[in-house]
């Protein structure tokens, strides 16, 4: 089946190809319908240099693109945008990202994601569905000047489809393997000269891909719904309102990840007991003003956001009954910036800002042991008193599940205000100055509390009846710790235009990560806490305080130097672009994500020092009318320069779940027809990948470098369009994620082959 796929996809491509000498283009009646795929507007509230100039490393995603490479959510971006990754795997609460080696699985985010100019605060909220896109933008490298903290690695700016720019009603419909069904369905009008809206919907479900051993189910099915609003009034010639509101809802099945065998290379079903879910409700409100002046335009962007999650997570991810773990996560987060900048044609433009935030986010993450978690971690710990000291009673755990709530209040609240200044034409025709600066303030809070009682039974001797402990009192911890950070964010870029077309430039950033808390490390800190009250009120000699919350919770700051050379140019008018950089990151206090001692859950920890440099390039060619192809190739080496963590020096170990290259090469063929049954032809291939990849700090485990081959045709006749698709349609399998705990080694395979077809009417 896969091969008659993948030879239909090249018939079809062929053919294509066969009509291209055959006749010149011609525009019919119907083509104003599919202009949408055509915009492209570059603009931006902050910046001093218009995108095309800008002195860093930059990508740009038309919607012809985005449909082309079926770019459906965020992680689509891989390989297409160079050193850009973003596994998909566990759920779309695990949207771990990396841009040069930096990057976050758990706690925090180094990358920051805007929506119409709106920050997401969260990563949990990072991977949704994208419906109706006017452009994306990733800008790679530290953009900290501009955007702050989440801008460590990098910026992804994604704007929406204005009812301004296109006007007409849109529905789809699609199917696939694995039970895939896909409705999209969406409105653009004008309602007077001066407003505009928009509303669209969606639905998207599919099977899942993998089958839970235990009960024969599907682990990983998922289901997701959601909508989009958005209206613009231009109040005055010169004053913008623009409103958009979005929800998005997600239910699946999560985490099918499957035990691994690294000594013999063995693969094991995904198999486990428990409920492994993921569900989560998704609501953002962004209101914008534009204000444009005499040489100026001041612009409000106010944003709220949000979500309430709630995950089921097996923490062994077995048949065994050890430890399982209910997180719900509830967050509103508010967001305001004010942006002043220079509308002049003179050489000098300017810049500044103000932003600030309040971020509340209530957690609760309740870890339940039940009977071989209580054998294994809480009985083991009082068989090995007894071995040691053979003389004292025998204590035995009388529960046969043990619930440890654990409630985290993590507000975090701060401001920034910033400045960048370009010079052009600096002492030189083509020579410019761009140099910013921003100060930066986070206050962040926990409150953690909890309450766990362990029932215990003494016995005086073997075979002797166990009694209860009388008078047990819970345990209960309740802490508040806080921090402020502060830090000075600066970057000066130097930049030679020696033609129109092409440009250099020479950047320094600073980059910088707040750092933290982490909540899934409650379990093991109310564990060692009812240890010590149980040792100190029947044996206080042996007891052994509790390290203190913030030394176990708290993680510093992560900050980098930035150092850049970059290169853009279009080598020939409209035919050939290129654009190639070379980087290096000097990384300090690098976090890191682990997993507890115990098991329990994910923290994040800091690394010692880092380095990270490498290159990218970016070459996109227009071949024939109609025709066009690109290459995006990208290089990281990111090593530890200073890292022991006082059992092994990490000196020149690679640093885990960054590759070492993505790479990626497409073409796009689009062909309108002047007579027979067609009015269009389409037609696009892919072929990306990324490697190698270690898992681990030891480098002892690693995913070699991997390709994926992805392809699209689409016929259209009038307003009615007919597209296939297909995705790593060579079924390639290796490893998106790799992890290891309590002595064992889990793996998460990437998804198998999929194929479908979509049905798109445009009225």
């Amino acid at each position: 089946m896969k091969r008659c796929l993948l030879f239909v996809f090249l018939f079809v491509l062929l053919c294509d190809f066969g009509t291209l000498w055959a006749e010149e283009p011609v525009l019919n009646d119907t083509i104003k319908t599919f202009t949408v795929d055509e915009i492209v507007i570059t603009s931006s509230t902050k910046e001093t240099n218009q995108f095309r100039y800008l002195p860093t490393a930059a990508s740009i995603l038309s919607p012809q693109t985005i449909g082309g490479r079926q770019i459906e959510s965020v992680k689509d971006l891989s390989f297409y945008v160079p050193n850009l990754y973003m596994p998909d795997y566990g759920s779309k609460y695990t949207s771990a990202i990396y841009i040069r080696g930096i990057g976050a699985r758990s706690s925090g985010q180094s990358i920051g994601l805007y929506v119409d100019d709106m920050p997401y605060q969260d990563k949990s909220t990072f991977d949704f569905e994208l419906m109706d896109i006017q452009r994306i933008e990733v800008l790679r490298g530290p953009q900290g000047t501009l955007y702050g903290r989440n801008a460590m690695s990098g910026i992804i700016n994604i704007y929406t489809l204005s009812p301004f720019l296109y006007q007409g009603t849109k529905l789809s419909v699609g199917g696939g393997n694995y039970g895939l069904f896909k409705a999209h369905a969406s409105h653009y009008a004008k309602l007077t000269e001066n407003v505009g809206l928009s509303v669209g919907g969606y639905y998207d479900r599919n099977d899942g891909f993998f089958t839970n051993q235990f009960d024969g189910k599907e682990a990983d099915e998922e289901e997701s719904a959601g909508g989009r609003l958005k209206l613009e009034w231009l109040i005055r010639p010169n004053l913008t309102l623009r409103y958009g509101f979005n929800m998005d809802y997600t239910d699946q099945g999560a985490f099918p990840y499957r035990l691994y065998d690294p000594v013999n290379d063995v693969l094991k079903p995904v198999n486990y007991n428990d409920r492994n879910t993921y569900t989560r409700t998704m609501l953002t409100n962004n209101l914008q003003l534009l204000y444009r002046g005499q040489g100026y335009a001041l612009t409000s962007t106010t944003g709220y956001q949000y979500f309430k999650d709630n995950m089921w997570l097996d923490q062994d991810f077995t048949d065994s009954t050890m430890f399982t773990l209910n997180q719900k996560q509830k967050q509103h987060a508010i967001s305001e910036e004010l942006a002043l900048k220079s509308m002049t044609s003179g050489n000098y433009q300017w810049s500044f800002g103000a932003y600030g935030f309040y971020n509340d986010l209530h957690t609760e993450g309740p870890v339940t042991f039940k009977a071989d978690g209580i054998r294994y971690i809480f009985q083991s710990v009082f068989d090995r008193l007894k071995e040691e000291n053979p003389k004292m009673p025998q204590l035995k755990v009388l529960d046969d599940e043990l619930a440890i709530p654990g409630t985290f209040e993590t507000p975090s609240y701060g401001g920034a205000v910033y400045h960048e200044s370009t010079y052009n034409n600096l002492f030189a025709d083509g020579l410019s100055l761009t140099a910013g600066l921003r100060l930066d303030y986070e206050k962040q809070e926990m409150t953690y509390r909890s309450e766990g009682l362990m029932r215990l039974g003494m016995s005086m001797g073997s075979g002797m009846p166990v009694t209860e402990l009388p008078g047990q009192k819970p345990s209960v911890v309740d802490e508040h710790i806080t921090h402020d950070f502060w830090q000075l964010l600066p970057r000066i870029s130097l930049k030679y235009a020696c033609t129109d077309r092409t440009f250099t430039y020479f950047s320094v950033a600073k980059g910088y990560k707040a750092g933290g808390y982490n909540v899934q490390m409650s379990a093991d800190y109310m564990q060692g806490q009812m240890q010590y009250d149980l040792m100190s009120k029947y044996m206080p000699a042996m007891a052994v305080p509790p390290t203190s919350i913030d030394s176990v919770a708290a993680y510093k700051p992560e900050q980098s130097w930035n150092y850049e050379f970059g290169i853009r140019s279009e080598l020939i008018e409209n035919v050939l672009k290129a654009e190639l950089t070379l980087f290096y990151m000097d990384i300090k206090d690098i976090q890191l994500t682990k997993f507890v001692n115990s098991g329990n859950g994910r923290i994040l920890t800091n690394a010692g020092k880092a380095e990270s440099y490498g290159v990218e390039l970016s070459v996109q060619a227009n071949l024939l009318p109609g025709l066009n192809a690109d290459l995006n190739y990208g290089y990281t080496h990111a090593t530890f320069r200073d890292y022991n963590d006082g059992k092994v020096d990490y000196e020149g170990h690679y640093v885990p779940y960054t590759p070492r290259q993505t790479f990626s090469i497409g073409m796009n063929y689009s062909r309108l027809l002047s007579s027979g049954c067609l009015d269009q032809v389409t037609a696009s291939v892919q072929y990306g990948g990324a490697g190698k990849i270690y898992w681990t700090e030891q480098n002892d485990m690693a995913q070699s470098f991997y390709g994926t081959l992805n392809m699209k045709v689409g016929v259209r006749k009038e307003n009615l369009r007919l597209d296939l698709w297909g995705r790593n349609l060579t079924d390639k399998d290796y490893a998106v994620f790799y992890f290891y705990s309590r002595g064992n080694s889990f793996l998460q395979q990437a998804k198998p082959v999929q194929f479908g077809a979509d049905i798109t009417w445009l009225f």
